[in-house]
């Protein structure tokens, strides 16, 4: 049975910003938590009310927030891009508030599926994103936190964007910007999260190779970080070997093994395609959700397939995994077949 999952509102609100600061966060009806930070900014609170509901409550959460800093950063998919440049951003600049940003995008890779994001418009006539936005101010004024089983009423609580004693108004959610240090991301003026997002069974998206900015390529060490994190994304099963220096070593005994395909600056897919002069074998093909049933996977078996010819290959395994459905009917469709006569044997190595 599907765990259900809990819709959690965020916010962050900085008095001057850089100033005081506040984040809260509020469950519908249920538990809610505020703190506060001396010298911060409105962009670390948002990243802050995010981080501490992600690990403060269990199971599937739908993050609501009115930054277009944080959901796109999941939406868009920039965390990616950072992880392939070692945590620095277009100038090359190390990412800013990564100290957030890590441990929210590792929760984020950890347990794929379980946070999604979802924009709503700030100060609008959403009652519970304006809860979340008092109760971020009213931290950032009086600097201490709480927390509670069910949220307050707004008798209890200051107005929205209200001003600190000495006058410096309050930045709060939605108001600071959308895009991270280094320019990658949307400008605050284009369409809300909510407007591009995809319709369910649609294809909003050229397939993969049709659209510019598609490519297929090998992958290099500075890619590690990020091909793990689409590999546990993507659902694959876990391995002992699936750690940075894991993959760093397959692509310093072999340049060619592991190709990935891009769409524009984000890495979508993976397929590990190895030879050892006597018989070719892939692994580790992955495709991130979104960009499923676009012809990636299709793509990169094809290159793999060109690659292993050219090197003298005349046989290629896969291991697939025979519950999952879908992954056998695509090597079916590649025109590969079942072996029913061997069994695979395997041994770990770290339990010696």
């Amino acid at each position: 049975m599907t765990e259900e999952r809990t819709t959690v509102y965020t916010d962050g609100a900085c008095l001057g910003n850089p100033g005081p600061g506040g984040w809260a966060w509020a469950v519908p009806g249920g538990r809610w938590r505020n703190g506060a930070e001396a010298r911060s900014t409105n962009q670390r609170m948002e990243i802050l009310a995010a981080l501490d509901a992600a690990r403060t409550l269990d199971g599937p959460l739908e993050v609501v927030s009115d930054s277009t800093y944080v959901v796109n950063c999941f939406r868009a998919r920039w965390w990616e891009k950072w992880l392939a440049n070692g945590w620095r951003n277009a100038a090359r600049q190390p990412v800013a508030n990564g100290d957030l940003w890590r441990p929210l995008v590792q929760l984020y890779c950890d347990a794929p599926g379980r946070l999604v994001f979802r924009w709503v418009k700030g100060h609008s006539t959403d009652p519970f994103n304006d809860l979340v936005d008092r109760l971020a101010v009213t931290a950032a004024n009086a600097q201490r936190g709480g927390e509670g089983d069910q949220p307050p009423g707004p008798e209890s609580l200051g107005l929205a964007d209200a001003r600190a004693p000495a006058g410096r108004p309050v930045a709060s959610g939605g108001r600071s910007g959308g895009a991270p240090a280094g320019g990658a991301g949307p400008r605050a003026s284009q369409p809300s999260p909510r407007a591009s997002r995809p319709s369910p069974g649609h294809l909003p998206f050229p397939r993969f190779g049709a659209a510019g900015g598609t490519r297929l390529r090998s992958g290099g060490d500075a890619d590690a970080e990020a091909v793990l994190c689409l590999w546990r994304v993507a659902g694959a099963p876990p391995s002992p070997t699936d750690d940075v220096a894991g993959v760093r070593r397959l692509i310093g005994r072999d340049p060619e093994a592991l190709i990935v395909a891009e769409a524009g600056d984000e890495l979508v897919g993976t397929v590990i395609a190895g030879f050892d002069g006597w018989r070719a074998h892939f692994h580790r093909l992955a495709v991130h959700p979104d960009w499923r049933r676009r012809g990636v996977a299709r793509a990169l078996v094809e290159e793999a397939e060109r690659r292993l010819l050219a090197r003298g290959a005349r046989r290629a395994g896969a291991i697939v995994v025979t519950a999952d459905a879908g992954a056998v009917a695509f090597w079916e469709a590649a025109g590969y077949s079942a072996k029913s006569d061997a069994r695979r044997y395997t041994k770990e190595f770290t339990d010696l």
